[in-house]
């Protein structure tokens, strides 16, 4: 009697808001149905037990509520403007069907997409969907080449129509209500004091969950997008630990160069996601990468460097900038983000032509402004002559067209009699994984198209063999980000570890150094090599160079910021957070460390310190006086 008296309250309650309840049902169902779908997904990942899998879906279930709560005054004002007093004719009723469907369609592709979402990043839709959102063209191309979308879409409509058609009995009631206008006023109001009052509460630290995956579980994708939208920015001293602000170290004076004639070209070419797992040095047995693996043999192999983190931005921050990841947006993204002390500014003082090549649109990111401003001259696929236009997918020209016109740009550099420096930016390696036919013997797909990568940097690496400038010519070889950051921890370090070879046969003895390091480390270790003397504001260290400690490296997440060495982990979070974690000899979190500790104040400083210039203008280029530049 005590449940169907329950029943019957709530028939009262949604009878008159059919429709609103209609897709009350349908959201609950669906996002209940994707969290046991990507629960069964990643169970062993994720180290489910059934205890912990219903802690999961019972925090699921209260973030799919308040969601659901949030949108109610927007769905109850909507079904009021729906419905009339009078008789409903045909064409209303019509209209009730159609709003019905759409809104069920809406809520089964939110799902599809998060799915997708899901299966690329093991997250929830976060900043990267967020940054996503800007840029149309480039995903909804990505998506329609990557999968069957009209299959997929078509299918979901067929089946929102057929449960639309055979719910009308219930929806047409929408069209004619039963309850008065007052009650549905009073009911209105009511749905606004609780969606406000939720507002005010609820927030992200309700997931649930003893790891990330199962945190990432209990929460709602929609939720996790707005809170993404109110978050894109977060300073630093307002949500993090700080400690108190002593006098900076002077710089320290490096030695000019380790060679008698120091290279003068520099080539830095970026490769988008290419996970050190890839190549063999990083434990691959499929011959994924022979050309990166004899590079790695013939250079400097910097065999522990870790990416700052997991978005192309934040690779191409460290190469150009040099210091660790600031929380929120990278400063590509950021105001005021021009004539800053970058690698192309202090060589642009020393005579150099320095360029930014993008074998996809570089507005994308933001690079195309940034780099612009930034002492480089950016060239993008929009620019590339029709010769250099063959295969290419929505996000850019297969990567060998790239270092074709690079080639050409870098012959016309040289025989100007300058210095040059040329900074690469593939795009192969990326969703839909397409590449042209007849290069490699493996089938397009992810594998497919680490090959080709690999394939296409040891072309270009033969042909530019053969230019007179070679020679003369460092070649720096890195990642952007790791393929993927799904972990069980916010700041897997496995999903960091990218594969960087400076590689200038003339000028470097082929070594392999072990040391875990920084991709803010690159920029120092190059212009170490070239024997520029100036001191600048670059916060990473030359590789080039004995150090007192066995090495450290920066890796955040949008929001997590992580100071990482051999053995130890501290991670800053917002709330004046600290974690700090020791590792065992897989870099996996072994047990908490006991407080005080140095490395907490060290990793403090870093991140603090980076806040600090990037607040106070430190970060801009000084010219040098002309006394200092190069002759």
């Amino acid at each position: 009697m005590h449940l169907n008296s329950r029943f019957r309250t709530l028939a009262a309650f949604t009878a008159p808001y059919p429709l609103t309840a209609w897709l009350a049902v349908g959201f609950l169902l669906l996002h209940t149905g994707l969290r046991g779908v990507l629960m069964a997904q990643t169970w062993h990942a994720a180290q489910l037990s059934f205890a912990s899998a219903a802690a999961v879906l019972g925090t699921g279930l209260a973030f799919d509520l308040v969601v659901l709560a949030l949108a109610l005054p927007a769905l109850l004002l909507l079904e009021s403007a729906l419905g009339t007093r009078k008789p409903a004719g045909r064409g209303r009723r019509g209209l009730v069907l159609a709003v019905a469907a759409l809104g069920l369609f809406a809520l089964g592709f939110g799902v599809m997409a998060e799915w997708f979402f899901w299966d690329e990043f093991g997250v929830r839709f976060n900043f990267i969907a967020v940054d996503y959102l800007v840029y149309t063209r480039e995903v909804v191309g990505n998506i329609r080449e990557s999968f069957p979308v009209g299959t997929l879409l078509g299918t979901l409509a067929v089946a929102t129509l057929a449960l639309a058609w055979a719910s009308r009995g219930w929806l047409l009631r929408a069209a004619h209500p039963a309850a008065k206008r007052s009650a549905r006023v009073a009911v209105w109001l009511t749905s606004v004091a609780v969606s406000a009052g939720l507002a005010s509460v609820w927030s992200m630290d309700a997931r649930n969950g003893a790891n990330e995956y199962q945190k990432e579980l209990s929460a709602n994708g929609l939720y996790s997008l707005a809170y993404a939208f109110g978050n894109n920015e977060i300073d630093y001293f307002d949500f993090y630990a700080t400690r108190p602000q002593t006098a900076a170290a002077p710089p320290a004076v490096l030695p000019r160069i380790v060679s008698a004639t120091p290279p003068k070209n520099v080539v830095i070419i970026t490769l988008e996601s290419m996970s050190s797992s890839y190549t063999a040095h990083g434990g691959n047995t499929q011959g994924l990468t022979p050309n990166l693996d004899r590079l790695a043999e013939q250079g400097l192999f910097l065999a522990n460097l870790r990416s700052t983190g997991n978005r192309t931005v934040r690779g191409l921050e460290a190469l150009s900038l040099a210091i660790p990841p600031l929380p929120g947006h990278s400063i590509i993204w950021r105001k005021h983000n021009q004539n800053l002390e970058t690698l192309g500014a202090v060589l642009a003082d020393h005579g150099y032509v320095n360029r930014f090549m993008y074998g996809g649109y570089a507005r994308f990111d933001n690079m195309d402004a940034y780099f612009a401003g930034n002492h480089y001259q950016p060239i993008d696929r929009g620019q590339f002559p029709e010769r250099h236009r063959g295969f290419g997918n929505i996000w850019g020209v297969a990567d060998e067209h790239l270092y074709d016109y690079a080639l050409e740009q870098m012959d016309r550099d040289a025989a100007s009699g300058k210095p040059f420096l040329m900074h690469l930016m593939t795009t192969s390696n990326h969703t839909p994984f397409t590449f042209p036919e007849g290069r490699i013997d493996l089938p397009r797909g992810r594998q497919g198209a680490v090959k080709y990568s690999d394939y296409a940097v040891g072309r270009f690496i033969e042909m530019a063999r053969a230019k007179p400038w070679f020679k003369d010519t460092v070649f720096v070889v890195v990642a952007d980000h790791c393929a993927s950051s799904k972990g069980r921890t916010s700041l897997p370090p496995e999903n960091y570890h990218i594969p960087a070879i400076v590689y200038s046969p003339a000028h470097l003895a082929p070594h392999t150094d072990t040391r875990l390091a920084s991709q803010i480390d690159i920029v120092p270790t190059v212009l170490d090599l070239l024997g520029l003397p100036e001191h600048t504001n670059f916060m990473g260290r030359s590789m080039l160079h004995a150090y007192p400690d066995t090495g450290r490296a920066f890796i955040a997440t949008y929001q997590k910021l992580g100071y990482l060495t051999p053995d130890q982990l501290v991670v800053l979070s917002p709330g004046r957070q600290i974690e700090d974690w020791r590792l065992d000899a897989q870099q996996d979190i072994a047990a908490p460390v006991r407080q005080p500790d140095t490395l907490v104040a060290r990793a403090i400083g870093a991140y603090q310190d980076t806040a600090r210039r990037a607040r106070d203008g430190l970060l801009q280029h000084v010219n040098l006086p002309d006394g200092l530049r190069m002759r």
